[in-house]
C-alpha cells in the first residue's frame, strides 16, 4: 500500500531523487506528441493508458464543461492513491491476461494480445516520465541542474523515445487489419462523422429494464483511440449515458466499458437505421447536465421520465400533446422541429441528433461503406 505521495529512488549511480507515487497519464503510444497535442486536439486519457479522446474545437459550453471534468479526473488524488483507486499497471496487465485467456473471439483476442504486449513498455515509459519530472523538480529547488543530472535526464528521455519507436512494432495498426482499398474508403465514413460530432445537441435514449420509462441524456461524440490501436484516419467515438463507448473501425465496432471489459462486433453484424423524428416539448424530457462521475458517462441533475414508452411509435421525443388539432399547424411544426434518430437494434441503442442533416449524411455513408 502506498502511504506517501513521493518515494526516494536511485535513478543513477550516486543520484537519488524524490519520485511521485502517483500514476501519471502520458502520450506514450498515442500517435506522437506533436500530432496528438496540436494537429488532433488535446488528448485526454480515459479509463487507463492507450484509451482516450481528442478534444475538438467547439463553442458549446456544455462540451467545454464536459472536457474540463474529464481532465479534472486525471488530477492526482492522495486519497485515491491510498485506497488503490488510481490506475495500476500490474493490476491491468493481470486483468488483460485473464480476459485474453477467456475470450473466444479471434479479433478481440488480437486487441487484448496487443494491449498486453504494449502495457509493460507503457509502464516503463510512465515511470521514466516520473523520474524526469523528479530531476526537473531537483533543478527547481537548486536553481540549476549539474551536468551529470542533465545527462541522466537526457538518458531517460532517450530511453522513452526508443520505447516509443519499439511500440510501433507491437501495436495493432488498423491499415494492416483490412485491405488498403477498404481502409482508404473508410475516410468516407470518418469525414461525415466529424461533421456529426460537431452537432451541439446529441442525446442518448436511456431505457429502463421494463421498457416503460426512458430518459434522454445529452452525450458527446469525438475522435478517440482504444487500447493503443493505431488508426491514422482517426477513430470515431460515440458515447452513451451509461458509461459505454462505441469505437468504429473499418471492419468492426468495439463497445467498451474500459480497456479490458469490452465487446467486439463485426461491422456487418450491426444495423444502422436513420429516421426523422418530430419533437416539440423535448426540454421537459431531456437531461442536459455534463458528465462529472466515473469515466465519461453522463450524470443527471434531474430525473424526468417519459411514460408509456410503446405508445410513441412515431418518435420517442414526442408527447401526445404535440399533435395539434389543426393539420396545417401540425405540418408546419414538423417541418421546423425534427431531430434525427440513429438506432442500432442489435445493441438496443438509440441516439438523437439535432443536426439531422449531419446524422443522415453519416448513416448513409456508413451503410454505403458496408456494401463494399
Amino acid at each position: 500500500m502506498k502511504l506517501f505521495p513521493k518515494k526516494r529512488v536511485a535513478v543513477a549511480k550516486g543520484l537519488k531523487i524524490w519520485v511521485s507515487n502517483h500514476y501519471t497519464p502520458t502520450l506514450f503510444g498515442i500517435r506522437g506528441h506533436y500530432e496528438s497535442s496540436y494537429k488532433s486536439g488535446q488528448y485526454v486519457e480515459i479509463s487507463g493508458p492507450g484509451t482516450g479522446f481528442f478534444i475538438r474545437n467547439s463553442s458549446s459550453h456544455s462540451y467545454k464543461s464536459y472536457c474540463k471534468a474529464a481532465r479534472g479526473r486525471l488530477i492526482p488524488s492522495y486519497w485515491d492513491m491510498v485506497r488503490g483507486n488510481e490506475f495500476d499497471f500490474d493490476r491491468e496487465i493481470d486483468r488483460a491476461n485473464r480476459a485474453l485467456k477467456e475470450t473466444k473471439n479471434e479479433k478481440k483476442a488480437q486487441v487484448l494480445e496487443s494491449y498486453v504486449n504494449v502495457l509493460p513498455l507503457a509502464k516503463e515509459a510512465e515511470m521514466g516520465e516520473r523520474i524526469i519530472q523528479g530531476i526537473k523538480d531537483l533543478g527547481h529547488r537548486r536553481h540549476k541542474l549539474t551536468s551529470y543530472q542533465s545527462h541522466v535526464m537526457s538518458s531517460y528521455k532517450s530511453r522513452i523515445a526508443r520505447l516509443g519507436h519499439d511500440v510501433r512494432d507491437i501495436q495493432l495498426s488498423v491499415p494492416n487489419l483490412c485491405s488498403e482499398e477498404r481502409y482508404n474508403r473508410f475516410a468516407d465514413v470518418v469525414i461525415p462523422f466529424t461533421e456529426l460530432a460537431a452537432s451541439h445537441r446529441i442525446w442518448h435514449s436511456r431505457e429502463a429494464a421494463d421498457k416503460l420509462d426512458s430518459a434522454f441524456v445529452q452525450v458527446y461524440f469525438d475522435m478517440g483511440i482504444f487500447d493503443f490501436i493505431q488508426a491514422p484516419l482517426m477513430t470515431p467515438l460515440m458515447r452513451d449515458s451509461i458509461g459505454q463507448r462505441f469505437f468504429l473501425y473499418p471492419d468492426f465496432m468495439i463497445v467498451s466499458r474500459d480497456g479490458v471489459d469490452f465487446d467486439l462486433y463485426d461491422l456487418n453484424e450491426i444495423t444502422f437505421l436513420f429516421r426523422e423524428v418530430p419533437y416539440d416539448m423535448i426540454s421537459s424530457m431531456v437531461l442536459t447536465s455534463y458528465a462529472d462521475n466515473d469515466d465519461d458517462s453522463t450524470s443527471t441533475s434531474s430525473h424526468h421520465h417519459h411514460r408509456n414508452y410503446d405508445d410513441f411509435g412515431s418518435g420517442l421525443l414526442v408527447s401526445k400533446d404535440t399533435v395539434a388539432s389543426n393539420e396545417m399547424e401540425k405540418e408546419s411544426r414538423l417541418r421546423e422541429r425534427v431531430v434525427g434518430e440513429l438506432y442500432m437494434p442489435e445493441l438496443k441503442t438509440r441516439f438523437y441528433v439535432r443536426d439531422m442533416k449531419a446524422l443522415k449524411h453519416f448513416v448513409t455513408a456508413l451503410n454505403e461503406y458496408k456494401k463494399l
